[in-house]
């Protein structure tokens, strides 16, 4: 059964072994973003849409023990699995609660710090989101956001049409959903918008080869998404298995490389 306002692949075991592995592929790119952000020892930090928390307890290392650390999320389940390993881990400094990240229930100047990944790009309104994590930072406070802003540039080499076919159901069902797969493309207005100064802008992209952990990580996501696709009428059955065919190739192909989805991260600060 699916809790009301889901993740776009749910939020059951599968999925929380697949955000996990994401994290564990993405996480030193992560810790660079916090630096960035100015993140540190003694901090308080919002962690906007933590989902199940495996960046949110990085975050609670970093900050130790003197700081703090705020999950939010829209999923009961994701925010339940949060509190028990925060509680099993003995982290006092990590807090969770269940919020429309769209309606941040916060107080004025509260944070040090807002991190964001891979957030904005499900929301319907994600300007919303950055006027909330704007209003909750203190002076000299840090926005972290990093988000597509070019998913249909994803790229498997050799190419071949059936890579292209899946990528365009993918990005076709997320914008019928409200969704914006080039969202990063528009996170600079959004901070100016919100009163934040954008003080850098960095682009994020890789290549991964077979055998790569990083090879794996798209894949994770097109086992668990593109049955919905197929169900929901944006991808034929045979589209999919032709998708599967030309993955096997390529995996098996010395020569083969993969370029994830064009991402930016853009950092703001109030002043």
């Amino acid at each position: 059964m699916r809790e009301e306002n889901e993740y776009l692949l749910g939020t059951d075991d599968d999925e929380l072994r697949r955000l996990g592995f994401q994290h564990q592929v993405w996480a030193g790119t992560a810790a660079a973003s916090w630096e960035r952000g100015g993140f540190g020892p003694g901090h308080s930090v919002l962690d906007i849409g933590c989902g199940p928390g495996y960046a949110t307890l990085d975050l609670a290392r970093l900050v130790g023990q003197q700081g703090r650390v705020v999950g939010v999320d829209v999923s009961p389940r994701f925010v339940a699995h949060l509190q028990a390993r925060a509680a099993a881990n003995g982290m006092a400094n990590v807090a969770v609660e269940v919020q429309d990240v769209e309606e941040l229930a916060l107080a004025p100047e509260s944070f040090d710090g807002a991190y964001a990944r891979w957030v904005l790009t499900f929301l319907r309104r994600p300007e919303a989101v950055v006027a909330g994590a704007a209003r909750v930072l203190r002076p000299g406070g840090r926005l972290v956001v990093h988000d597509y802003y070019h998913y249909a540039a994803f790229q498997i080499a050799p190419e071949d049409p059936a890579v292209h076919r899946v990528v365009a159901a993918i990005v076709a069902s997320w914008r019928d959903g409200g969704g914006d797969p080039n969202v990063g493309a528009r996170v600079p207005r959004m901070m100016t918008d919100a009163g934040l100064e954008v003080v850098s802008i960095t682009p994020i992209a890789r290549i991964a080869r077979p055998g790569d952990a990083l090879w794996e990580w798209p894949r994770t996501f097109f086992d668990n998404f593109l049955p919905h696709l197929v169900q929901t009428g944006y991808l034929a059955e045979d589209e999919r298995l032709a998708f599967d065919a030309v993955w096997a190739a390529r995996a098996a192909d010395p020569a083969a490389y993969l370029v994830s989805p064009p991402m930016v991260e853009v950092v703001g600060v109030r002043r």
